[in-house]
């Protein structure tokens, strides 16, 4: 009997050293994602889908159930439209745990979802253009992207497009 005890001990702790060595492979953290990356999927410009204050930042797990925010959680008004970040195809509109939820296909390697909105004006299937209106929002809505099933930080999509502008004081001898 101590035998049997003894392998059960042994198998266990195998099978969990398996398993957390495995983990990253299943949802763990992301592989580093940066700006410069940004290039390599994002053909076409990306704008944060409502013109809302963000009030709660990307802010990446330790692990796949680890606290954290894996999108942008904006400020919005109830009934403000909610804006499709760029071209692509709804994969997803409907019902998730009573919230409402939108997925736009981007690319084969890019999404990107808005959820806990008010209305869905979009259903599966549909193409989108940019800009287009895919739903309206409640008092705040949640944008995530996803890279390849990993989530990455919405904002990322943003900056490869902001323009930094400066004005230079005209000359005075004119």
């Amino acid at each position: 009997m101590r035998v049997l005890v003894v392998a059960l001990v042994v198998i266990t702790c195998v099978v969990i050293a398996c398993v957390g060595l495995a983990r990253p492979a299943l949802g763990g953290p992301a592989p580093p994602f940066t700006a410069a990356s940004v290039d390599q999927i994002v053909a076409v410009p990306h704008e944060p889908p409502v013109d809302a204050p963000v009030i709660d930042p990307f802010r990446p797990p330790a692990g796949p159930y680890a606290p954290g925010n894996r999108g942008l959680e904006y400020d919005t008004s109830p009934g403000q439209a909610v804006r499709a970040s760029s071209g692509g195809t709804v994969t997803f509109a409907g019902q998730v745990g009573g919230y409402l939820f939108v997925t736009v296909q981007h690319s084969a390697e890019l999404r990107t979802t808005v959820g806990f909105v008010d209305e869905v004006l979009v259903s599966a299937g549909d193409r989108v253009q940019h800009g287009q209106v895919i739903a309206t929002a409640g008092h705040t809505m949640h944008f995530t992207a996803r890279r390849n099933g990993s989530y990455i930080d919405p904002e990322l999509l943003f900056q490869r497009f902001r323009v930094a502008v400066r004005l230079v004081a005209e000359s005075a001898t004119t």
